[in-house]
């Protein structure tokens, strides 16, 4: 910036001085000027007059340096070069001792408060006063020292120029004041007080106050909202005094306040203000010989009011709504959801063995917004894990996200993970949580099913089943499910994959658990667990493809050796691709593609089953493709023997049949029929599994068939061959799409 910009802006400053003092000792008149030299007052005029700011010799040498040409910068420059100051000479003059001295008897004299600042807010009265008719800012508001008392509201700048108060703090647990509002001609807004944080374990923040309005006509800023107070985590749980043993919720931040509006001509809004913190849930306690059972861990914000960012002050008009003038305000972030406590283990007696069930996890809080609009989206938290005893505790769910508005051009939130089940040392391992929906980041993990105890065929075992996999939302693919967990006798099932969103794929499946052997009536079984199925792509439209489908989890190995008896399990299905919104009569591209089926799980007697291929689905220009059937289980050729577990024969898995194509064919935008369409191909069939002995293999799975073109079929799966002695059969191939001619 150049010395001649300076020594303009400093001129103006003293010139402005100078004139209020003359103003005011000479008796409420304004300064006269000799009628000759009118020009003089003309700056006064080039106020209202842009194109004589870039004119004007004051800017020469300083454009560059301000980047005039930029619109943002503007009210920058009314601010910095015009309204600062203005406003500092005169609360110069106001605070001075000798202004103070000539305001009273002006304000005495004419029976008002002509010029002054309001008065700060006090515990007896916490609103600020508001600033004098023709001069002065508001006063601030009290900031509360007091347990669940709002802040003061700011005092308002009620005169021509001034700046409106700033809102108090409140005291813990409470509500912020709100900002005052800014002069009539020239002046800003007042920032919202910052909400209190919970008084106590487990208590909510306060909400902050919204920031003021720059009531002014031609320029003022709109006060930033404050910051919403932080919530406080939940109690550890304990059994002692009575105590349940259960960790306590967590309390969730307040919201952020609301920015203010800016002046009708010049000005920005105010920003909102940020969310204030949510905490975690309390963890469970421990179990012990009165109380054996481990506690639950505490949910975080599982009531679904999560704290919000505070809104953007919009713009004070819809005359001068040009970025020239001003921008609106941005919106406040909303805060993260806590975590789920964790649960408690189970009391162990000296000998280190579990007599209780271990506490399940807290749920994973959602993040701030979750019913409500915010600027930048939060992530939910996380599950608590399942604490470990003769039973796992299950895993929480992970929370959900948030979304971030259109205007913040930012993606939203993650989906918090599942939180994994609790270890089992005679009994059932806890279940995995689900994982939490996202808004544009990405979804959370599905949480691993929780392990047996494998170190003793003789007690039985079964894994915990997986999680499933969190659902995208927007753009977003899903997520995989969690694998399930191990056990003696049988391994947990594999959970679910999420769906994906906007195109993108669907999450995979997870594997099921695998199992070590549990002895029964002088023979050892064991049984592998179901792998989760894949889930669906995401829709596609003119522009994006419907997403492919997850692919079906593995099914789990059962438990070899000498004497064993076990069977693997089945894989799981493959996802559907997703549909294309221009399939029927609207534009669209390619339908999506289904995932492949999970190979089936070995055993010593019996093979899983392939799962099945996920179907491809249609679309304007192709259909998807059918997904491959998964590979049946091997069988190692051990008859099984007779039993009261309900297990029959044994048999080697067969392949997963194939996903069906999707049709082709539909319209354009426009209207006109798609150039060339072209039907989906049928997924190949899985092959069977492999026997041994006196064990035949598995059936190979049937091909899909392909997709269509308007009334012309696509062609037929083929069906798998059956197993030629002990070698499994092979899976049919899948039928082409159809692929007619173009017309004309």
């Amino acid at each position: 910036m150049s010395h001649h910009a300076n020594t303009w802006r400093a001129s103006r400053a003293v010139g402005v001085v100078s004139a209020v003092g003359a103003f005011l000792a000479f008796g409420l008149a304004p300064v006269a000027a000799p009628p000759a030299q009118a020009d003089e007052f003309d700056w006064i005029a080039d106020l209202f007059d842009p194109s004589a700011w870039v004119a004007s010799d004051g800017f020469t040498g300083s454009a560059d340096a301000l980047a005039l040409g930029d619109p943002i910068n503007w009210t920058t420059v009314i601010e910095q070069w015009i309204y600062d100051p203005i406003h500092d000479g005169l609360q110069a003059w106001i605070t001075s001792d000798f202004g103070e001295l000539v305001n009273g008897w002006i304000n005495t004299a004419a029976g008002q408060y002509l010029i002054g600042n309001g008065i700060d807010g006090t515990e007896a009265n916490p609103d600020g006063g508001n600033g004098g008719l023709w001069f002065g800012d508001g006063g601030a508001g009290w900031d509360s020292d007091q347990a669940g008392v709002a802040g003061g509201d700011g005092g308002n700048a009620v005169g021509w120029l001034g700046d409106g108060g700033a809102g108090g703090a409140g005291g813990a647990g409470a509500v912020g004041g709100d900002g005052g509002s800014g002069g009539l001609w020239m002046g800003n807004g007042g920032a919202g007080g910052n909400g209190g944080a919970g008084v106590e374990a487990g208590a909510n923040g306060g909400n902050a106050g919204i920031g003021g309005n720059a009531s002014a006509w031609f320029f003022g800023n709109g006060g930033a909202g404050g910051v919403g107070g932080a919530g406080r985590e939940g109690l550890a749980g304990t059994f002692a005094n009575g105590g349940t043993g259960n960790g306590g919720n967590g309390g969730y931040g307040g919201n952020g306040g609301a920015g203010g509006r800016s002046s009708f001509m010049f000005g920005n809004g105010g920003n909102g203000g940020n969310s204030g913190t949510s905490a975690n849930g309390g963890d469970g306690a421990a179990g012990t010989a009165e109380h054996p059972d481990g506690g639950h861990g505490g949910n975080a914000g599982y009531s679904l009011r999560a704290s919000t960012g505070g809104a953007a002050g919009g713009r004070g008009s819809t005359i001068f709504d040009d970025p020239f003038f001003g921008r609106d305000g941005q919106y406040g972030a909303s805060t993260d959801g806590g975590n789920g406590g964790d649960g408690g283990a189970a009391y162990q007696d000296g000998n280190g063995n579990y007599l209780g069930n271990g506490g399940n996890g807290g749920e994973g809080g959602y993040a701030g917004g979750y019913s409500r609009g915010t600027g930048i989206g939060g992530d939910g938290g996380d599950g608590g894990n399942g604490g470990a005893g003769i039973n796992g505790g299950h895993g929480g769910s992970g929370g959900g996200a948030s979304g971030s508005v259109a205007a913040s051009g930012l993606p939203g939130g993650k989906g918090g993970n599942g939180g994994d089940g609790g270890f089992a040392s005679a009994g059932t391992g806890g279940n995995g949580g689900n994982g939490g929906s996202d808004r544009g980041s990405g979804a959370g993990l599905g949480g691993n099913g929780g392990d047996g105890a494998t170190d003793d065929a003789n007690v039985k075992t079964i894994g915990g089943n997986g999680g499933n996999g969190g659902f995208g939302f927007g753009n977003a693919p899903g997520e995989a499910g969690g694998r399930g967990g191990t056990g003696t006798y049988a391994g947990g099932n594999g959970g679910w994959g999420g769906n994906g969103a906007g195109g993108q794929a669907g999450g995979n499946g997870g594997a099921g658990g695998n199992s070590t052997g549990w002895l029964h009536d002088g023979t050892i079984y064991s049984v592998g667990g179901n792998g989760g199925n894949g889930g669906s792509g995401g829709s596609g439209d003119s522009t994006v493809a419907g997403g492919d489908g997850g692919a079906g989890g593995a099914g789990g190995n059962g438990a070899t050796g000498a004497g064993v008896v076990s069977i693997g399990g089945n894989g799981g299905a493959g996802g559907a691709g997703g549909p294309n919104t221009g399939s029927v009569l609207a534009g669209g591209g390619a339908g999506g593609n289904g995932g492949a089926g999970g190979a089936g799980g070995s055993g010593t007697a019996s093979g899983g089953d392939g799962g099945a291929g996920g179907n491809g689905t249609a679309g304007a220009t192709s259909g998807g493709n059918g997904g491959a059937g998964g590979v049946g289980g091997a069988s190692g050729g051990v008859a099984t023997p007779t039993n009261d577990l309900g297990w029959g024969p044994s048999h080697a898995g067969n392949g997963g049949a194939g996903g069906n194509g999707g049709a082709g064919g539909g319209y354009v935008e426009g209207g006109a029929l798609a150039p060339d369409p072209i039907g989906g191909n049928g997924g190949a069939g899985g092959n069977g599994g492999n026997g041994a002995g006196t064990v035949n293999g598995g059936n190979g799975g049937a091909g899909g068939t392909g997709g269509a073109v308007g009334d012309t079929a696509g062609g037929s799966g083929q069906p798998g061959t059956a197993p030629s002695g002990t070698t499994g059969g092979t899976g049919g191939s899948g039928g082409a799409g159809a692929h007619p001619a173009p017309a004309g």
